[in-house]
């Protein structure tokens, strides 16, 4: 199943506006963000066509040449495929996300009050949840990977926060973009501790409210793991199959 066009010309577009540096490669475009050199998702390669796959790698080996890892993603499902005994030979890792477009009757509005957050906001909370996921993690990594999220608001049109507050800090919460008529929901969250109060299922319901008058209405799950399947009771069906793939040197 291909890949509906207009979702892969969002997000192609999405991770460009974000970006410090864009790079033609074989078959798509290499996006970089010089901050945030410890994000998989502001340094990776986007490939949308088919292509030869040493020259691929090459390519991807130049272009990443000063990061510890490399991450390619083919946002159509057979050229993809078709990639990976060559990515497996050359010490990648494979990952299979599932875009999902919503098509189901607009929910009600949320019991659980969900609201926009302001920027600091979202930040501090994800310096908390990426401390308390990863005790590990160097502090300046944790930084990058929490005011990464200022640049995806040059990534859309709009660009909301949603979430649930409890005592006044967020104990859940999601993005929402908006653009041209496309909508896309991510980074949907709930840290351990605040799960199974439908939270999540609140935040999806807001978003949907707001991109109510959007042509499309997507997201991604993970190919293997249960989010496809609450995505599905929530309205949403697959409409293709990504392959990224990742490698750490």
């Amino acid at each position: 199943m291909s890949t509906p066009d207009d979702i892969v010309d969002f997000l192609v577009g999405f991770s460009c506006r974000q970006a410090t540096d864009v790079i033609e490669v074989p078959g798509g475009v290499a996006v970089r963000h010089r901050d945030f050199p410890a994000s998989y998702n502001n340094n990776r390669v986007l490939v949308r066509e088919p292509v030869e796959a040493g020259e691929l790698l090459a390519a991807v080996d130049e272009v990443m040449a000063d990061l510890d890892y490399r991450v390619i993603v083919f946002l159509d499902d057979e050229p993809g495929r078709e990639f990976g005994p060559a990515a497996e030979a050359a010490g990648y890792q494979a990952h299979e996300l599932v875009p999902m477009r919503f098509g189901a009757k607009v929910p009600p509005e949320p019991a659980v009050r969900v609201e926009s957050l302001k920027l600091p906001v979202m930040i501090e909370a994800l310096r908390r949840n990426w401390r308390a996921e990863e005790p590990e993690l160097p502090e300046d990594e944790v930084e990058q990977l929490a005011t990464r999220i200022a640049a995806r608001q040059r990534g859309a049109d709009e660009v909301h926060f949603l979430g649930v507050l409890a005592d006044g800090q967020p104990v859940a919460w999601a993005d929402l973009y908006l653009h041209q008529g496309i909508a896309q929901i991510e980074y949907v969250l709930t840290p351990p501790g605040y799960q199974g109060r439908g939270y999540s299922t609140a935040i999806m319901h807001e978003a949907l409210r707001r991109a109510r008058d959007c042509e499309t209405v997507f997201l991604f799950a993970d190919g293997v793991d249960w989010p496809q399947h609450w995505y599905g009771r929530l309205g949403f069906t697959p409409v293709g199959r990504f392959h990224e793939y990742v490698r750490t040197t």
